[in-house]
């Protein structure tokens, strides 16, 4: 008999594990509310993705001289980016939709609350209610921004993520809160298609999860495009005002702009859950989870953000791979969080692996540190975007790949060898071994590892 399998959360983390799950035998029922997608699909990942992607055309265009190319000078519309990105949610929503179906996944819209620990209560959207009885349940329910009392957006001119697809006009001058990865890469679109922008945060520099060396390249590239930094600048209020905002600043000072955007953390979804039915005990942090993804109550696991940082939709979906098949009885490997690339899509771009030379140092980790830069790369000459360096980080002794950055265009990509070659145990002189194909970028991973 197959196991009745609750996933609770029909995001995009929601829709895999539901997915595999029904893929290797189980019941599944999939309860969410709102669209097939979530948030990531249409008010987050996906809309940001489709504005990114239009800034990188613009920068693409301006380099087009430098590779022999003359080209108009590129016009941004809001109206088609806007009908752009309702183009693309409609279409990654239907992919997901169709995922479902074709694997027998069956759907319950409303809001799931735990009434004791094998069953589920939903509110249904169209003001009923039902429970369900469940064998093994998937927490999935992803995470919301955190906005502090005095900066409450308002969707005209106090702006955030969720905002981005019904712009009318683009800012004349927005002012960015948080430095972190939302808040950089919202700055460099919003900069590149056309507005002034100011970017102001509470903490020593840009991306405070990235190797520093990484976080300055960016702050650098930032100021060189026009972006005015402020850091370790914490802000106390954000108001609109007749003509524009203002962002007052805890040492007094004041910055007004037309717009402000506020983008300085989330926090884990699992207020309307009842968790304490359960015998699951939330705390502020999130919940407590083995590598496994299992909370207190074995058969109960949580999955993407519903887990806690680093909020990354491919950590999700690795994440309910591993759960998924933990929770079946099946053979699986713990989740090894230091395998996922976590990239920041600014330019330049930046990406992360593993651990930085910081992190190691800081766990008495003797490493070596390996590294290359994109001027001696021959593709990187060719794009004319020679600015950015990859990093190794090696274990001293064993040579043992611990971790890697990048800035630069595709850093993403290029870490992605890395991480498979870690997850094999691998060394820089594995690395260092192997002649991707010429010219490439991926190359400067292998020039690293050289040495």
């Amino acid at each position: 008999m197959s196991r009745r399998f609750v996933v609770i959360g029909s995001g995009s983390v929601g829709v895999h594990a539901a997915v595999e799950a029904a893929r290797l035998g189980a019941d599944v029922t999939l309860i969410g509310e709102g669209e097939i997608g979530g948030r990531t699909t249409w008010d987050s990942l996906v809309p940001s993705k489709v504005l990114l992607t239009a800034a990188d055309t613009v920068l693409d265009a301006r380099y087009a001289l430098h590779r022999g190319v003359k080209l108009a000078t590129p016009e941004v519309h809001v109206a088609d980016l806007m009908e752009r990105i309702r183009q693309r949610t409609r279409q990654w929503g239907e992919v997901q939709k169709g995922a479902l179906q074709r694997a027998g996944v069956k759907v319950v819209h409303g809001v799931a609350s735990f009434v004791d620990a094998h069953t589920v209560k939903v509110q249904t959207e169209e003001g009923g209610e039902q429970q369900l009885s469940f064998d093994l349940a998937l927490i999935a329910t992803g995470s919301v921004p955190i906005f502090p009392p005095g900066m409450k957006p308002d969707g005209k001119r106090i702006l955030a993520p969720r905002f981005a697809s019904s712009l009318q006009s683009l800012p004349e001058h927005l002012v960015m809160v948080g430095g972190g990865v939302t808040g950089s890469e919202f700055a460099y679109l919003f900069r590149v298609l056309g507005s002034r922008v100011t970017v102001v945060t509470d903490m020593p520099r840009l991306l405070p999860r990235a190797d520093g060396e990484v976080s300055q390249l960016l702050e650098h590239a930032f100021r060189q495009m026009g972006i005015e930094v402020l850091l370790s600048s914490p802000v106390e209020s954000v108001t609109a005002t007749d003509s524009g905002v203002q962002v007052r600043l805890a040492d007094g000072r004041t910055l007004e702009g037309s717009h402000a955007f506020i983008a300085i953390g989330r926090r884990a979804d699992l207020t309307r859950l009842n968790l304490e039915a359960t015998g699951v005990q939330p705390s502020p942090q999130g919940l407590s989870l083995n590598e496994y993804l299992q909370s207190s109550v074995p058969h109960i696991y949580a999955v993407g953000d519903a887990a806690g940082p680093p909020f990354t939709l491919n950590r999700g979906w690795a994440q309910a791979q591993v759960a998924v098949r933990h929770a079946l009885g099946l053979p699986t490997p713990p989740f090894r969080a230091e395998l996922v690339v976590e990239a920041v899509y600014t330019q330049p771009q930046v990406a992360q692996v593993g651990i930085t030379e910081a992190q190691a140092r800081q766990q008495g980790i003797s490493v070596k540190v390996l590294r290359a830069g994109y001027a001696d790369n021959l593709k990187a000459q060719l794009l004319g975007e020679t600015e950015g360096l990859v990093k190794l980080v090696v274990e001293e002794s064993t040579g043992k790949l611990l971790g890697g950055s990048a800035a630069g265009p595709h850093a993403a990509d290029i870490l992605a060898p890395l991480a498979v070659a870690m997850s094999l145990g691998g060394t820089a002189e594995t690395l260092a071994s192997l002649y991707p194909a010429h010219p490439t970028l991926v190359e400067l991973l292998h020039e690293a590892a050289r040495g």
